[in-house]
């Protein structure tokens, strides 16, 4: 994918490689227990979920693939345990717009082999968070065979709220990058960054990374 790199961040991620124990990533999170008649509501309709029993990744991923992009969310939703939050997922949005927009999403990031225009949609149109576009951007560029650098999700309490702590401990003040806190595109550019830095030494793929460290710094975070 086309990335913009933050300097300073990748300056201190190269210097300072997070210490990443394993020796080889860790697997995907498989998801979790999936019942389509809870979510009927949250896709559109008519629905063709098709024996779907879990959230997992190969299946967000071929939803995505078949262009059902509610459905795909609401799995996403369901993998990534955001489902205690509806109102800032769909609220009074129509099922319409969402699935017009991820679609929009889909065909730019086909076209520009980049995130940032899709970022700026989701944020502006849905008022989405970083947690929710990067999750929903992680799985829809799989879809899309973006498989080696991908968007990877970011959230607050495992990624800002110990990956980060790890990550800066050892840099001296004076070499300190600006952190991911945030909703905006640039924070998350600083976030990848990093991500792609270690992704590069470890000649895994940005996803790979992001598994991995979040099972080190909180083994139980699914």
């Amino acid at each position: 994918m086309r990335w913009k790199s933050d300097r300073q961040t990748f300056e201190a991620a190269s210097r300072y490689p997070f210490p990443i124990r394993h020796s080889k990533p860790v697997p995907p999170f498989s998801g979790r227990s999936f019942n389509v008649a809870t979510w009927n509501r949250r896709v559109l309709q008519p629905a063709d979920w098709r024996g779907v029993t879990r959230s997992d990744p190969d299946e967000i991923i071929r939803q995505f693939r078949n262009q059902r992009y509610t459905q795909a969310l609401a799995l996403v939703v369901s993998w990534g345990s955001m489902q205690r939050q509806p109102d800032a997922i769909w609220g009074d949005r129509k099922l319409e717009a969402i699935e017009s927009l991820l679609r929009d999403c889909s065909e730019s990031i086909r076209r520009s082999e980049s995130i940032e225009e899709s970022w700026a949609t989701l944020r502006m149109k849905l008022s989405w968070t970083s947690v929710l576009i990067s999750k929903t951007l992680h799985f829809l560029c799989l879809s899309l065979g973006f498989g080696g650098d991908p968007p990877v999700p970011i959230d607050g309490a495992v990624i800002r709220g110990k990956v980060w702590p790890v990550f800066i401990h050892p840099i001296p003040l004076n070499e300190r990058p600006t952190d991911w806190t945030g909703d905006t595109f640039e924070a998350y550019t600083r976030y990848m960054t990093a991500l792609r830095a270690w992704a590069h030494q470890k000649r895994w793929s940005t996803a790979d990374v992001e598994k991995t460290i979040s099972a080190e710094v909180e083994p139980s975070w699914e």
